[in-house]
C-alpha cells in the first residue's frame, strides 16, 4: 500500500531537501562542442548561492574530480576540467548523467549510455567510494554505520580525538598525520576555527610547530595531494591573507607527501608566524591550484561567534 501524508502533517524540510537536490542532464551535440554543461536553472535558483567556483564530482570508482565552474548572471556552468571529465568517461551523445548535490559545492555523479544502463566506469587504483560489485549489501552498512556515526557526534565530541577528525572530514577539512595527535586545547581551538570559516572547498589544516616556525616548512597531507593534486608538480600558489599571490616551492617527503618551502620560507619570516598558529589552506582556484591561506594566532580568544 502507498504511504500517504496524513491530513495537516507538514512536509519536512529535510524530504524536501533531498526531493531537491538531484538532477540530470541529457549530453546533446551542443555540449560536447562548447566543451562545457550547463546547471539547470531551477538547481541554480535553489543552490547556487552555495556554490564556490570549483565543483568536486565524485564517481562510483572512487575517482573524485575538480571541475572550474563558469558563472553568468543566473546561469552556472560545468566548464574548466569538464571536457577531461568527458574524454576519460567516454561520454557521447545521448548519455545522460544523474547529479546529486551533497555540500560544499560536492556532487555524486552516476553515467548511463544511450542504451539507458549505467556505464563502466574505468578501474581507479583508490578504492571506490560507492561499491558496484558483489560486496555491495556490505558497502552499504558500512556507509550506513558511518552515517549514524556522523549523526551522533554533537559539538562537545571534539574532545574526543576520534570524533575531532570526524567533524573535519565532515567538512572537507584534511590533516597531516603528526596534526592528529593534538592537545584538547588545540582540538578546541582548531573546531571554533574550522566553524567560523567554513571553507566551500578542500581544504586543510595545520598546526604551526617548532619545526614549522624554526625550520619554515609545512607539511601538506597525503591524502590531499592524491585527490587534488598533480603528483609532478613543483610549486603551488599561495594566496595570503593580503592578497598577494605567492608562487611557493613544494619538495616531495620520504614519508609520501610535499612540504611548502621555498616562499613559504620568506612569508613565515615576514609575518612572524609563531609556535601554536593554526593555518587553513584552501582550494580556490584548480586551474592554477591557487590555496587561500588563512592563519589564527595561538594567542586568539573565541567568543561565541567570533575570534578576538
Amino acid at each position: 500500500m502507498a504511504c500517504t501524508r496524513r491530513k495537516g502533517e507538514p512536509v519536512t524540510s529535510n524530504s524536501f531537501m533531498e526531493k531537491s537536490s538531484h538532477f540530470f542532464k541529457v549530453i546533446l551535440p551542443s555540449s560536447l562542442e562548447e566543451k562545457k554543461l550547463e546547471i539547470p536553472q531551477m538547481f541554480v535558483k535553489k543552490f547556487g548561492n552555495e556554490l564556490s567556483d570549483i565543483a568536486t564530482l565524485e564517481v562510483p570508482n572512487g575517482r573524485v574530480w575538480l571541475i572550474g565552474l563558469t558563472k553568468d548572471g543566473t546561469k552556472i556552468w560545468f566548464r574548466d576540467g569538464w571536457h577531461d571529465f568527458v574524454q576519460y568517461h567516454s561520454i557521447s551523445v545521448g548519455y545522460f548523467l544523474v547529479f546529486k548535490y551533497l555540500k560544499n559545492s560536492t556532487f555524486q555523479v552516476l553515467i548511463f549510455d544511450s542504451t539507458a544502463c549505467e556505464i563502466h566506469y574505468p578501474y581507479n587504483a583508490v578504492k571506490s567510494k560507492l561499491q558496484c560489485n558483489a560486496d555491495n549489501s556490505k558497502s552499504k552498512h558500512e556507509n550506513k554505520s558511518k552515517m549514524v556515526e556522523k549523526a551522533e557526534i554533537n559539538e562537545s565530541d571534539y574532545e574526543n580525538k576520534r570524533n575531532f577528525l570526524a567533524l573535519l572530514k565532515e567538512m572537507g577539512i584534511y590533516l597531516p598525520i603528526k596534526c592528529r595527535f593534538v592537545s584538547k586545547k588545540d582540538r578546541h581551538r582548531a573546531i571554533h576555527i574550522a566553524r567560523l570559516l567554513k571553507p566551500r572547498n578542500p581544504s586543510f589544516m595545520v598546526f604551526l610547530r617548532s619545526h614549522s616556525t624554526i625550520e619554515h616548512r609545512v607539511s601538506v597531507p597525503v591524502k590531499f595531494l592524491d585527490k587534488y593534486l598533480c603528483r609532478n608538480s613543483r610549486t603551488i600558489n599561495l594566496q595570503v591573507p593580503d592578497g598577494r599571490v605567492l608562487c611557493v616551492k613544494i619538495k616531495k617527503s620520504t614519508r609520501g607527501g610535499f612540504r611548502l618551502q621555498q616562499g613559504w620560507i620568506k612569508f613565515s619570516r615576514e609575518e612572524n608566524l609563531k609556535q601554536g598558529d593554526i593555518g587553513i589552506f584552501e582550494l580556490i582556484k584548480m586551474k592554477d591550484f591557487i590555496l587561500k591561506l588563512s592563519v589564527y594566532p595561538a594567542t586568539a580568544k573565541f567568543t561565541d561567534n567570533l575570534i578576538l
